[in-house]
């Protein structure tokens, strides 16, 4: 039987393993929408956009993926209970996915939008 503290990390563990892969797709989608941009918009300051956008894609899954090993570690050898330190650290980590996952959508339906016009 696990503990809450156990319980607690590994759900922490399976949101943050979810998060990566959604990052990983953004960081997919944003090499194709540089792709496009370069062959359709040629918009410097959109191009600039993308690779910002990138840049902090990037970022933070460093960020998760390091926050992951100091759990997986806590997970196999720690004795702290789950309080709020990590609460306030898992946070940090979530509303730094949610804004970014936020800025893409928004970055990427500006860019359809150009790509519509430009057909027109």
């Amino acid at each position: 039987m696990y503990s809450y503290r156990e319980l607690c990390i590994k759900k922490d563990l399976r949101e943050i393993a979810m998060w990566e892969l959604f990052l990983e797709e953004i960081n997919d989608e944003l090499g194709d929408l540089l792709k496009l941009e370069k062959g359709i918009l040629n918009d410097l300051r959109l191009a600039g956009n993308l690779q910002g956008m990138r840049r902090e894609v990037i970022l933070c899954t460093a960020g998760l993926c390091k926050f992951e090993q100091e759990l997986k570690k806590e997970l196999e050898y720690g004795k702290n209970e789950y309080g709020d330190q990590h609460i306030n650290l898992y946070e940090m980590h979530r509303k730094r996915y949610l804004r970014i996952s936020e800025k893409y959508f928004l970055l990427k339906k500006d860019m359809l939008k150009r790509v519509l016009e430009r057909k027109k």
